[in-house]
């Protein structure tokens, strides 16, 4: 449909006013006011992240990839899935491997971009850019884990595992209450790890299985998420994705919504990657609608930026609008869509 000039000059930018101290939220309200840039990206994006809580019929994917658990998200996570702002996390085995390590007593530490990475191999520290985490936590991590398979295979008897399935019983196993893993197993919120092997935790099933005399060796079967996820897609009347990064976590939320015949009706992506090169984690969202992957009319926003920055804005934000007394009781739990 053809528009006329003045179509276009229906809204005046509002220039952004410090006016002494702001809080989160009446700054994002300045951001929306320009309207112009990656401020008015991250403004509507804090708008579509709000509607998809307060729609009582919206499932809310995360979608998680990036090194963001290490560098200081794991804990804004993890209070995401116990307040019921997300309903389902689809991750890199990476990301969920981070979060083991600190389950288990290691830790991740600031260091720096600029350092001699030869002194830090001689030292056994591991380098995520500015992140350094010691041999002996991943050391750790092989060990406990190794022997949580183990537990496990025996409790299954032979059974292969979905990766949801997977994430659960680690879950369980853990202890320490600022896990995401085990937030998820507690409050009834599925894991997916599509690509679980290519992380740490495929390294660990080896030195499980390989054990002398392992007589219970714990099977996982990603083929059975593929039922499971799409399920949930198809019994949601509504479904929502926030995407950090992209990959095969955004890919997998995307293929579920178009499977199960219904697509996106909300979606906001947080990337620094760009389309021109044809990869999944740079392409418009405009782009996943010629695939019936979303909606067309669905509301969508792609944020182009670093997600350690963005996104605890955008919670922030989000947060204060909708007030201390604002309760979420998820679709999934509502109808028992998760019950075992």
């Amino acid at each position: 449909m053809q528009m006329d000039r003045k179509d276009y000059l229906k809204e005046p930018v509002n220039h952004i006013k410090i006016n002494g101290t702001l809080t989160v939220n009446q700054l994002m309200q300045q951001f929306s006011n320009s309207g112009s840039f990656g401020a008015g990206r991250l403004a509507a994006a804090c708008d579509t992240y709000e509607k998809m809580l307060r729609d009582p019929d919206c499932t809310i994917f995360l979608a998680l990839s990036g090194a963001v658990v290490p560098a200081g998200m794991r804990q804004l996570i993890t209070d995401l899935i116990r307040n019921h702002l997300v309903d389902v996390v689809v991750s890199t085995g990476a990301c969920m491997v981070h979060d083991a390590i600190e389950a288990v007593g290691g830790h991740h530490y600031k260091g720096g971009w600029v350092v001699n990475d030869a002194e830090l191999y001689r030292y056994h520290l591991f380098r995520i850019y500015d992140i350094l985490v010691p041999e002996e936590d991943y050391v750790r991590l092989d060990y406990v884990f190794s022997e949580m398979y183990t537990d496990i295979a025996k409790e299954y008897a032979g059974k292969a595992l979905a990766s949801d399935e997977f994430t659960r019983e680690i879950g369980k196993r853990l202890t320490d209450k600022n896990s995401i893993l085990r937030a998820a197993y507690e409050e009834k919120v599925p894991i997916f790890l599509p690509a679980v092997r290519d992380s740490e935790f495929g390294f660990i099933h080896w030195l499980h299985a390989s054990q002398e005399g392992q007589k219970n060796v714990l099977q996982v079967d990603a083929f059975k998420d593929v039922p499971t996820i799409c399920g949930i897609c198809g019994k949601s009347p509504k479904n929502g994705m926030i995407v950090i990064g992209g990959g095969v976590p955004r890919n997998t939320v995307q293929s579920s919504a178009l499977a199960s015949k219904k697509g996106l009706d909300y979606a906001i992506v947080v990337t620094m990657d760009r389309p021109e090169t044809g990869g999944l984690s740079g392409s418009t969202l405009e782009e996943t609608v010629s695939w019936g992957k979303m909606k067309g009319e669905a509301g969508h926003v792609m944020v182009i930026g670093e997600a350690l920055m963005v996104f605890p804005f955008m919670v922030a934000s989000v947060v204060e609008r909708l007030g201390s007394g604002f309760k979420r009781e998820p679709y999934l739990l509502r109808e028992k869509l998760l019950e075992k």
